[in-house]
């Protein structure tokens, strides 16, 4: 049950690389068609070598066959069924840590301001020869972390660089900011995550990049690919979908709990963002069969 999702905690490998990465190789399971569901703030990335799995997000069912591999987004919930054997290799990585004066400029895209990683699962699936290039780098940093040898960290850190430039190139994702873009918009950003859950206008930010209230409505819209209030919005329906199916909460307290004190605005808002209102966003997840069709 989708109330029973865990947040689960990675115990990292490297503690300043912050990944952590494993092989597995698991017993079919038939009789237990889906494991729980649960979620991490690390970008996950499943490297399927032999048999077949299944891989559900909140949106998606993923079929992965052999030699496959799939990405999941920053604190996505997922769950897996598997009916055959499998064995695969998992990476769990901390994006954050991976940033650096090269690569902050890519923040909105590799933070997933605007959209989930796993969107590029799509375009991966058009584009074989780039997914087998992040396949065989994963595959090298596996191999480097179970050997271990002399510069094994700098081989991964390397690793990681060149799969973050495979993320930037392919993500569907508006163009990057620049590095004056990023440095003036962060404020306003973690202003944002400090407060969304409470009521926010515009005025509220405007010191903070010292921009007048019009040009900064245009400098946003443009950096970031979406409004301010589309943006803020968006940052508490993605509160309000974890809460709908991991707490037993009233529709209403999961929207003041997501910064919606009017569960009628809630409502109205959530519905525009999904094709459901909230208690149908609920049923569906509960109800949905576990079997593609």
């Amino acid at each position: 049950m989708e109330e029973n999702a865990k947040n689960e905690h990675v115990n990292y490998h490297h503690p300043l690389l912050r990944y952590k990465i494993w092989d597995s190789t698991l017993e079919p399971l038939p009789s237990l068609p889906w494991n729980m569901w649960h979620y991490h703030k690390e970008v996950e990335i499943i490297l399927l070598f032999e048999g077949s799995m299944q891989v559900e997000t909140v949106d998606t069912i993923y079929q992965l066959q052999d030699q496959d591999l799939l990405i999941i987004g920053s604190s996505r919930l997922h769950r897996t069924r598997r009916q055959k054997l499998v064995k695969q290799i998992v990476l769990q990585l901390d994006i954050l840590a991976q940033l650096d004066q090269y690569t902050k400029d890519f923040s909105p895209i590799l933070l997933e301001l605007s959209e989930p990683l796993d969107r590029i699962n799509e375009v991966l699936a058009n584009n074989p020869s780039v997914k087998e290039t992040m396949f065989q780098l994963l595959v090298q940093v596996y191999q480097e972390a179970s050997r271990m040898e002399a510069g094994y960290e700098l081989a991964i850190s390397g690793a990681f660089k060149q799969l973050l430039s495979l993320l930037i190139r392919h993500a569907p994702a508006s163009p990057p900011l620049s590095p004056a873009d990023w440095q003036r918009l962060k404020p306003v950003l973690d202003y944002i995550e400090i407060n969304y859950r409470n009521p926010i206008r515009i005025q509220d930010v405007l010191h903070l990049v010292h921009l007048e209230y019009h040009y900064f409505i245009k400098y946003f819209q443009q950096c970031i690919g979406m409004s301010f209030v589309d943006y803020l919005h968006l940052r508490r329906i993605k509160t309000a979908e974890h809460l709908l199916l991991t707490e037993a909460l009233s529709i209403a307290d999961v929207g003041v709990q997501s910064g919606f004190p009017n569960v009628n605005m809630f409502i109205r808002i959530f519905k525009r963002y999904n094709e459901y209102t909230p208690s149908e966003f609920r049923k569906k997840r509960i109800q949905k069969p576990v079997s593609l069709v």
